[in-house]
């Protein structure tokens, strides 16, 4: 296991309790069950509620989420495809400023995220080669089950940072 994540973040993860030894299949299952989890935790709310100390209303997290999971989707389907396993990182706020995060309504950033988990799904159960690598410039070599961890773990995260913003907004 690449020890990127709970080198930087403990393990489990310090603020939102992520397991990092949670297999590879629990991690898939948690990344499926995400698009109906945050809908259902949003439920009934606007997606502009706020937390003071997040960068980004709850839709905002919701929209990184779907870029995330759209993003390490495409890396493994390029290299599934050939391309050179080598990705580069992306500034995620200057993402969230490009797409302007804080225009898109709850419903669509929901939407989004609901195709880009079953693209991540699609390219994840496409990535069955055991040398499927992908060399991150600060994560370094990355197999499949890293990658999905990786991903689990942001999902999970963000969906704890979801939980704080719609706890101190109330219904």
């Amino acid at each position: 296991m690449n020890e990127w994540g709970p080198l930087l973040y403990g393990d489990p993860c310090r603020a939102c309790g992520f397991e990092w030894s949670m297999s590879t299949g629990d991690a898939v299952s948690l990344v499926a069950n995400m698009p109906p989890s945050l809908t259902g935790l949003l439920e009934g709310r606007s997606g502009g509620e706020r937390h003071p100390d997040l960068a980004w209303s709850a839709a905002g997290y919701v929209c990184h989420v779907g870029d995330n999971l759209r993003i390490w989707a495409e890396r493994l389907i390029g290299v599934i495809e050939g391309a050179s396993p080598v990705v580069r990182g992306y500034d995620e706020n200057e993402l969230a400023d490009a797409r302007n995060y804080e225009s898109i309504p709850l419903p669509a950033a929901l939407w989004s995220l609901t195709r880009s988990t079953g693209d991540w799904l699609l390219a994840v159960q496409r990535s069955t080669r055991p040398d499927i690598r992908l060399v991150h410039p600060e994560r370094g070599e990355l197999t499949l089950a890293d990658v999905v961890s990786a991903n689990a773990h942001d999902a999970h995260h963000h969906r704890w940072d979801i939980e704080r913003i719609v706890d101190v907004s109330g219904h």
